[in-house]
């Protein structure tokens, strides 16, 4: 857009200019932390009797171990077997699992088994299957735990709230206890097989149990012994009880767990159940990733080929991983939090290629914010909930996920504008100006790249981003600005007229690969047209006799600015006949023919049309010109001289003496006080030169006449004063002669023909006119002297003048000086 428009770079085409850099973050992989499972949670390891078992994981620290007890026994049986023999003799060592105990009741002669050897119970454990896998993470085997190794935490480290059934389900523990003698002797020495109560079980005993070891079970264990057999009653029973396996598995081969649903390819809020431990259930197993020669080392994290550590919200990123392959293997990926502490996120993604491949890893549904990235090589089996084979968990490498970036934009037209314009030529829209701000909320995944491009037109390529030569930036607030050499600049500035632009935006990884209303701000905006002023280098009315204005002159104005402008100029009211002005330099040619009168003339300005451009709001400005008469003046002699023109009188005549009558001095022609009036008010003066102090005037308001009258006796001689005749327009100086006691000397004048009346100074003629003739003569005179005429600096290269006739021959342009002689009379 621009007629700068947006844009990074400018294409001299139509075509849109992007600049893509390729930033490459350098991502800083660090350690994976040991995985470990919680206690309460729940595992899949081994099968009985076609079923997989589920263990509750009582102890998640137990000298490198978890301690596993089944979720549920795996069976409730009896511990009397036919097949051991009985004896009533208390044995010990190895021999105490060899016989079931029998013991006589004195007082009823019934007989009860208060022991059996626990060995069948562990043969029906020893039915649990364990793959070869299993049995290289398996510390243990699954047993049946004794007595010693579960009570007061015992080896096994089980609280009561580990070990026991939260209600109603007793298990059998490995061993024996005795009850302490009695007065009666009813228990003395008595062996008894024992079993773990359930947590919600009252141990009604009354006394603690001796182990045999010089130690005691506790009541608060809740365990507790019972018969095996019992003969007291007719129809005596055997007591059957839970078998709860337990087994030890090795923490440092197990790679990793998650919950058993979590292979379904879809993303998993990655959780492990605790809530269950000793529920008597199998909800939420977890199935086991153990160690195995499977490899997957994390690379890179890539978004449209460009390493990155962002990605915008619900979008995907390709995770660089080299790894192997084994049976049925899938890559999977684990989103810890921002420290790479715990996991928060799960999911399995493709099946597991040989050496270095990407992996496309759709983050959709992933909440925006910082993770750590890792991933595990694993077997698949969805069939089975049983261990399987597994790498190690990678390094890690942070991911942040981001609201895609906003772009707003803002005008913000720089100061200089005239009042009422936002953007206006060569005020505010000059190279290196901001015509906007792009501003970025939410940012998004920085650094942006971004691109001006068009609008409808190539008005864009006027634009760039500021700063931005290489179109990336991590700044959130960057200005829109004309670029310098911009194709519709002027003189500096865009020229007059509608600019477009679009600014877009990807992100460090490209996205979006397609804008979106988003990712993609348009603006419009129209420069307007400056405001030319235009003055005339002389703004004051101009005054012209008709002599100077024939000779012609210039009119000038002066536009501001100049640059790219141009004036005209034009008569426009007034006495229009009067002059011509030349349109383009302002040069005056006098019409008038002897006329006068007020013309008005009109300097416009505006664009030069040579420049094609319209930039300027055009400006006119006029003055007044008055093309004036010149005043004349007409000096008549008091009627005491002895002669009509030329005051001249004999000494003893009073007009001589002081404050006598010269003659009057009365103006002729002149131009009206307003042009185009009827009345012309003369005005008189003495110039001061000559004789002028022994004279003076007096005005005659009436007929608008002088007296010229003396301030002194004058003696015998020729005095010579200066009377000035002005109007509003001129001022004519006519020298006075008073001669006392001589003759005086004739005037010989200049007259445009032999009758003219008025004498004049100068005479235009054209280069092709014919039959000029200058003329001089003294009026009224007696004298017949010959008028000789002459060129006063004796150059003939414009005219040559016959001197006798005064006829004249033209030889170019110019202006020349004629001279006129005449010899005087006899006295003169």
């Amino acid at each position: 857009m621009w007629k700068k428009v947006l844009l990074i770079s400018i294409c001299l085409i139509s075509c849109s200019c992007i600049i893509n850099l390729s930033l490459i973050d350098t991502l800083h992989a660090q350690s994976a932390p040991t995985f470990q499972l919680p206690k309460g949670s729940k595992v899949v390891l081994g099968t009985y009797d076609n079923r997989e078992i589920v263990w509750d994981i009582g102890n998640n620290d137990n000298n490198g171990s978890y301690v596993l007890m089944s979720s549920k026994p795996i069976i409730n049986m009896q511990t009397y077997d036919d097949n051991i023999p009985t004896t009533v003799i208390p044995q010990s060592g190895n021999e105490r699992d060899q016989y079931c105990l029998q013991f006589h009741n004195t007082n009823n002669g019934d007989y009860i088994i208060t022991y059996c050897p626990t060995a069948s119970l562990e043969a029906e454990i020893n039915k649990i299957s364990l793959t070869d896998n299993e049995k290289t993470v398996i510390n243990r085997n699954p047993f049946l735990p004794t007595v010693s190794e579960v009570y007061n935490e015992g080896s096994l480290g089980l609280t009561l709230s580990d070990r026991a059934f939260k209600k109603d389900i007793r298990y059998l523990l490995k061993g024996h206890v005795t009850i302490p003698e009695v007065s009666d002797g009813y228990y003395q020495s008595a062996y008894f097989n024992i079993e773990q109560l359930a947590q919600s079980q009252a141990n009604t005993q009354g006394r603690p149990f001796d182990l045999g070891l010089n130690a005691t079970v506790p009541l608060d264990n809740n365990i507790t012994h019972f018969y095996s057999r019992d003969w007291m009653r007719a129809g005596g029973y055997i007591n059957k009880s839970a078998i709860r396996p337990f087994s030890l598995l090795n923490k440092s081969k197990i790679n990793f767990a998650a919950d058993a649903t979590y292979t379904d390819g879809n993303w998993h809020s990655y959780t492990i159940d605790t809530s269950n431990l000793n529920e008597n259930n199998e909800l939420n197993p977890n199935k086991l990733r153990i160690q195995s020669s499977l490899t997957a080392s994390l690379q890179d994290i890539k978004r449209n080929n460009h390493s990155t550590s962002k990605v915008m919200k619900n979008g995907s990123v390709d995770l660089s991983v080299n790894a192997n392959t084994g049976s049925n293997t899938k890559m999977s990926v684990i989103l810890y939090n921002e420290a790479g502490t715990v996991i928060q996120s799960y999911k399995m993604m493709e099946s597991t290629r040989s050496g270095t491949n990407d992996y496309t890893l759709d983050l959709t549904g992933i909440p925006i914010g910082k993770y750590q990235v890792a991933v595990i090589n694993e077997e698949y089996d969805a069939s089975s909930n049983l261990p399987v084979e597994s790498s190690a968990i990678s390094d890690l490498m942070p991911l942040e996920i981001v609201e895609p970036h906003k772009l707003t934009y803002t005008k913000t037209p720089q100061s200089g504008a005239s009042a009422g314009k936002e953007y206006e030529f060569s005020k505010n829209v000059n190279a290196g100006q901001a015509v906007g701000k792009i501003t970025v909320n939410p940012q998004g995944a920085m650094p942006l790249t971004y691109t001006v491009e068009t609008n409808g037109d190539n008005t864009y390529q006027n634009f760039e981003v500021d700063g931005l030569s290489n179109g990336a930036s991590s700044s959130t607030s960057l200005n829109v600005k004309i670029k310098s050499g911009a194709p519709d600049l002027v003189n500096g500035g865009l020229k007059a007229g509608a600019y477009k632009f679009c600014v877009s935006a990807v992100d460090v990884s490209g996205e979006p690969t397609k804008a979106t209303s988003d990712s993609k701000v348009c603006a419009s905006f129209t420069v307007e047209k400056t405001n030319l002023s235009i003055a005339f280098d002389d703004p004051t009315q101009t005054n012209k006799s008709i002599a100077e204005a024939t000779s012609g002159w210039n009119e000038t104005a002066t536009a501001t600015p100049s640059t790219g402008s141009k004036i005209t100029y034009s008569v426009s009211g007034g006495d229009a006949n009067l002059i011509e002005i030349d349109e383009d330099s302002g040069e005056i040619t006098y019409k008038g023919n002897g006329g006068f009168g007020k013309v008005k003339i009109k300097a416009t300005v505006d664009d030069d049309p040579t420049t094609g451009n319209d930039n300027y709001e055009p400006a006119f400005t006029e003055k007044e010109i008055v093309i004036y008469r010149e005043i004349d003046g007409i000096i008549t002699p008091h009627s005491n001289s002895s002669n009509t023109t030329t005051p001249t009188f004999a000494a003893l005549d009073s007009n001589v003496k002081i404050n006598g009558i010269i003659g009057t001095i009365k103006g002729t022609l002149g131009t009206p006080d307003t042009i185009g009036g009827a009345t012309t008010t003369y005005k008189y003066a003495l110039k001061v030169d000559g004789d002028a102090s022994l004279f003076k005037l007096e005005e005659n308001a009436e007929d608008n006449t002088a007296l010229i009258k003396t301030t002194a006796n004058l003696g015998v001689k020729s005095y010579h004063i200066t009377v000035t005749v002005s109007d509003k327009w001129s001022t004519k100086e006519i020298p006075v002669t008073i001669n006392v006691g001589v003759a005086a000397a004739e005037d010989l004048k200049f007259y445009e023909t032999t009758a003219a009346v008025s004498a004049i100074t100068t005479k235009s003629v054209k280069i092709t006119d014919t039959g000029v003739v200058v003329f001089a003569t003294v009026k009224g005179s007696a004298n017949n002297n010959p008028i000789k005429y002459k060129i006063k600096d004796g150059s003939t290269n414009v005219i040559e003048v016959n001197e006798n006739t005064g006829a004249i021959t033209i030889h170019g342009v110019g202006t020349v000086t004629i001279l006129a002689e005449k010899q005087g009379g006899i006295g003169q």
